[in-house]
C-alpha cells in the first residue's frame, strides 16, 4: 500500500498511544561513510516501555529533505510482513487511517 502524509511534523494516535513521525540519520553497523542515508519512522511520543522503539518506514534518501519530501508526496507501507498481533502491524494499521493520510494506490 501507498500512502502520503499531508504535512510534516505528522502525529497520529495508534493503539499503543499517540505517535509522531520523525526523520533521522540511518546507522549502519561497521559502515564508515559521510554519506549516510536519512530514514523515517514512527516513534512514541508517550513514555513507557515502547518509548524508544522506533517502526522504520519505507521512506529513505541520502538526505534529510529527500526523506522529508518522500513523506509527502509518497511511501510504500508493508503490512504483510508484520505479524496481525504484533505492535508494528497495529501502528501502520493506524496510520493508514490517520486523519489525513491519503492513500495513493485506489
Amino acid at each position: 500500500m501507498n500512502i502520503k502524509l499531508p504535512h510534516m511534523p505528522y502525529k497520529f494516535e495508534s493503539p499503543e498511544g499517540r505517535m509522531e513521525i520523525t526523520v533521522r540519520r540511518a546507522t549502519s553497523p561497521g559502515v564508515a561513510d559521510d554519506r549516510q542515508a536519512f530514514t523515517a519512522a514512527a516513534t512514541f511520543l508517550q513514555p513507557g516501555p515502547l518509548a524508544l522503539k522506533r517502526i522504520p518506514l519505507s521512506a529513505n534518501s541520502t538526505t534529510y529533505r529527500g526523506v522529508m519530501q518522500n513523506l509527502i508526496e509518497g511511501f510504500k507501507i508493508s503490512l504483510g510482513v508484520h505479524d496481525q498481533n504484533s505492535v508494528e502491524f497495529r501502528v501502520l494499521t493506524a496510520l493508514t487511517i490517520a486523519t489525513g493520510v491519503v492513500i495513493l494506490d485506489e
